[in-house]
This record gives C-alpha cells, structure tokens and sequence, in this order.
C-alpha cells in the first residue's frame, strides 16, 4: 500500500467511521487554537481607537507608539481595560497567560465573585467580557489563557519532537535493515565528514539557533513552523553536502581504504542500549544538567523516542528487500537509495504512520509529566502540567485538575483512537 492509497483508505475510514471524524475534528480545533493563541487569548486589544488613532497592539512588532506627546505602551497588561478609549476591541479572552491580576488572587473559582479596581482606587465587579471563566491560579493568572496557550506547547512540543524522531528512525531503520552489514562501502574521509557534519549541523541548528527557537514559542504557530522546517532544512543540507564532500576526496585520493560498515550491527546495539535506560529518568536528568528551553526539550523527547520507529522500519526494510519487486530494481540497474526511498518507503509508511501517533501520544505525557514536576520547561512559562502540579498543593482548587487534565487526556485519547483505528485498516 502506497501514499495514495493510505489516504484513500483514511478518506473511507473518516467518512464511515464516526469515532474517528470526531476524533479528528477534535484534533483541528486544538490545531487551531494553537496557531491562533496570540489572537484568542492576550492581554492587548486587538482593535482600539484612542484620541482618534486607531491602533492594532495585538498585531503591532512594537512595543510602544507616540500619539500627541503621549507614549503608549502596548505591554501595560491590564491597565488597556481601564484606559479612556473611544472604542476597544479584546481578544475572546482578555488575559495573557502571563498576566498577574492581584484582585483576583489567589485562586479565584470560575463560580466566585471577581473584582477590579478602577483607576480611581474603587472596586467593582469584574464586567463579563473581562471575567475569568476558568478561574485564576495561585498568583492571579487566567486559567483559561493558560490552557490555550499550553496547548500551542503541547501541540508543538509533541509533533516536533516526533518529527526528529521519525527522521532519525526512518533514515538509521531503512539503512540496517536494507544495507545490514555487509552492503554498505564507504572510505574512511567520508566517515570522518560524516561525523563532522553532524556535529556542525548540531551545534547551529541546536545551540546557536536555540534562542530563536524559543522565542519562536513565544510568537504565533506559523513563525514556530517555519524557524522549524528552516532548522530541519539547514541539519540536513549541511549533512549531505558534507558528506557528498568527503566521497569526493576519497575519489579523487583513489584510495583503497574502503571497507563495509557494520551498520545494522551498530544500530541495532544503540538501540538496545537507549531501551535498557527508562526514558523518562534520562530525560529529567538531562533536563536538570542544561538550561531549560522548549528546543532542548525537543531534542531530548525526539532523540529519546526513535528507538521503536527503527525497530519497525528496519523489520519492514528486512521483509521488503527479499520482494519480487526490490529485486526487479535491482535488475535494471536503480540505485540502492532510489529503492529505498521511491519504492520501499511508501509501502512501510502506513505502518510507520501508526508507530508515530503513539509517539505523539507519549511525547505529550512526558511533556506533562516534566511540566508537573517543574522540569524541562522555563519556569516562568506556564502549561497544562504546571496547572496539575499547583492544583497538587491544592486540592481544593478543583478547576486547576478538572481543565488541564481534560485536556491532556482528551488529546492522548486522540492520537491513541486514530492510531488504533488506523492499525485495523
């Protein structure tokens, strides 16, 4: 079964299996609001007139703008609320996750009086465009922008996380499982580069590139997607060119200092080594030992989570490589990496499609998992799982649980449905 037909046969099974149009509508509405965070839950208005100007502090790249003598700064939080304005516009939800309302603190309940204190020094109650529906957490922040928020971090901690895992266990998979140990012929230089490419490709894309990454996070899902793929385009052009390099000064060197690369063997016992070590003692060490960011923690879950992807990819590249088809390849003359790449990969993707939306599922309870113990991600970020770990002190504040923890099941339940429900087919 090829690209097409795997879709084919998802269109037949969206269109017939009701569980799975729901789950997958489920899925485009978390989609869409993580792309559209900045837009549904902020503290700056999205439409305002003030002094007959009007302004767009939602959209703006500045953090400030004069008007007849008069700076306005857009990052002033709640005070756009009590602002003279002669029209405001607001975001669905009013609050930044970030945004500390001190009247509403600590841990207002959704069915609780809310408040706010004008710019008079009165206290009024709090008018229903601006009322926290959520309820607010322990240092007044809104629970419900911090769940949209998070879900933007979850979203995209979960599927890029997955995207380095699958690249790693689809290119080490295919390559054991196809070249084994006795195929594949390279010269030392080329090794030497290869190794040297990694390294270099790492430390730019990974290091130099991490605070662009995080603030990435910060910004709105498109600008995270593309510094992504840009970061993925630059790992992998680098690689290659390095590598075709050393090929081409072994050639021109004419030297017989080739010799085949046990790569299945080498693989297959990294492998076995990431397996014996439980994943998610490694990745809290790991995460405690560097600086936190949501790039490092990444790379940690995606370099962590190959290993089952390999496995599966190398078994299927075993089983296709004794098909009637491969060895029709062959005959004619096709290059290994075109097979591998033009005729196998398409016909194990479906099965690989499977293995990756467990992985999905599990990146997003380890990323809960280190927001819970307060590992892994900056602190001053706020998720689903850092709700869970102040409702641990709490108990009382049952919507700091009922909310987050909606959420993180409703998405793993997701990801586990469709898998499942993809597998049968």
């Amino acid at each position: 079964m090829n690209i097409k037909q795997s879709y084919s046969s998802f269109k037949i099974l969206l269109s017939k299996n009701r569980v799975v149009k729901r789950c997958v509508y489920v899925f485009l509405f978390f989609m869409a609001i993580a792309l559209f965070a900045p837009f549904i839950a902020n503290d700056k208005p999205l439409v305002c007139k003030y002094k007959g100007q009007w302004l767009f502090p939602a959209f703006s790249f500045k953090h400030q703008m004069q008007i007849n003598d008069e700076t306005i700064n857009y990052n002033m939080g709640k005070d756009w609320k009590t602002l003279n304005t002669d029209f405001i516009l607001f975001a669905p939800c009013a609050y930044s996750p970030n945004t500390i309302d001190a009247d509403n603190a600590p841990r207002k309940s959704p069915f609780d009086e809310q408040v706010m204190t004008l710019k008079n020094g009165q206290t009024t109650y709090l008018p229903l465009k601006y009322r926290h529906w959520l309820g607010t957490t322990q240092n007044g922040n809104d629970v419900l922008s911090c769940i949209i928020h998070g879900t933007k971090i979850s979203l995209s901690v979960g599927i890029f996380s997955m995207l380095i895992a699958a690249l790693l266990g689809i290119v080490l998979g295919a390559s054991a499982g196809y070249f084994q140990n006795n195929t594949l012929k390279v010269g030392y230089i080329q090794v030497l580069f290869l190794l040297l490419s990694l390294f270099i490709s790492y430390f730019y894309c990974f290091i130099i590139r991490a605070d662009k990454l995080s603030e990435a996070f910060k910004e709105s899902g498109l600008w995270l997607l593309y510094q992504i793929i840009f970061t993925f385009y630059i790992f992998i052009q680098n690689t290659f060119i390095l590598m075709r390099l050393g090929k081409w000064i072994d050639e021109k060197l004419n030297t017989d200092n080739r010799f085949h690369l046990p790569i299945d063997i080498v693989i297959s016992r990294v492998i076995e080594i990431l397996n014996s070590i439980p994943s998610l003692l490694l990745i809290i060490a790991l995460s405690a030992i560097a600086k936190p960011s949501f790039s490092l923690l990444i790379i940690i879950i995606g370099f962590l989570s190959w290993t089952s992807i390999a496995r599966l990819t190398r078994a299927e590249y075993l089983k296709a490589k004794q098909l009637d088809y491969v060895t029709a390849c062959k005959s004619i003359g096709m290059s290994n990496y075109r097979i591998m790449i033009k005729h196998i990969l398409p016909n194990v993707f479906p099965l690989l499609l499977v293995q990756l939306m467990f992985g999905l599922a599990g990146a997003v309870l380890i990323e809960a998992s280190l927001s819970f113990i307060g590992v892994g991600v900056p602190l001053n970020v706020i998720t689903w799982g850092s709700l869970l770990n102040e409702a641990r002190d709490h108990f009382s504040a049952w919507w700091l649980v009922l909310f987050p923890g909606l959420c993180v099941f409703s998405l793993i339940y997701i990801y586990n449905k469709l898998a499942s429900e993809i597998s049968k087919k």
